[in-house]
């Protein structure tokens, strides 16, 4: 598998990526439809173990807190009492993924963070060195948020991002009680929000 994080290219990778010396991630290749399938533990703040989703399918799921939608183009998993992606993977070709973001705790209750430009704290299997990195990108602010949540909500025309420009793409990730969740990006600037809109 050839993995993307951040700006860095893993070649012929087994889909591991270790978190400070502890495997906590894994990504392979469904037998039957080529689907990619995601492994994760999920730790709280203070490195209790919270969540596990084993290909695709969870384990345990303390309270539901989180939850996971993927297709064959990727997935995405959301921690719901946040309101933001913990881990977002694109196919983006044959045998080759692209980790899109990133919002997590390791086992030992350090804050891993991954955007399309940065990773922090990372270190796949086989890979022995980890990059120069960057700042990570600030989120939107509160101000920012409101104001692409109210377009989101009020009309299904394309939103852009305050930051860049671009428009935002948006996935709808579940509707409960005549409320639609939604995931909306920027995949210029990687950045993300969780927006609650009224069926």
């Amino acid at each position: 598998m050839q993995l993307m994080i951040g700006s860095n290219r893993l070649r012929s990778t087994d889909g591991i990526i270790s978190i400070r010396g502890k495997r906590q991630i894994a990504l392979e290749w469904g037998q039957l439809n080529s689907e990619l399938l995601l492994t994760m533990n999920l730790y709280g703040a203070g490195g209790g173990h919270i969540a596990r989703l084993r290909r695709n399918q969870w384990t345990f799921n303390d309270h539901d807190r989180f939850a996971f939608e993927g297709n064959a183009g990727g997935f995405n998993l959301v921690d719901t009492k946040l309101s933001q992606v913990v881990l977002g993977a694109q196919v983006v070709g044959q045998d080759s993924v692209v980790i899109t973001q990133g919002a997590f705790y390791s086992f030992a209750g350090h804050k891993i963070e991954i955007t399309m430009e940065d990773w922090s704290g990372v270190t796949d299997s086989g890979t022995s060195t980890e990059p120069a990195t960057q700042p990570a990108k600030p989120p939107y602010s509160p101000d920012e948020a409101a104001s692409i949540s109210r377009s989101v909500a009020c009309s299904s025309d394309s939103v852009a991002c305050p930051r860049c420009g671009c428009p935002l793409t948006r996935e709808r990730l579940a509707s409960e009680a005549q409320r639609d969740r939604w995931l909306v990006s920027c995949l210029i600037c990687g950045r993300n929000l969780i927006v609650h809109a009224q069926s």
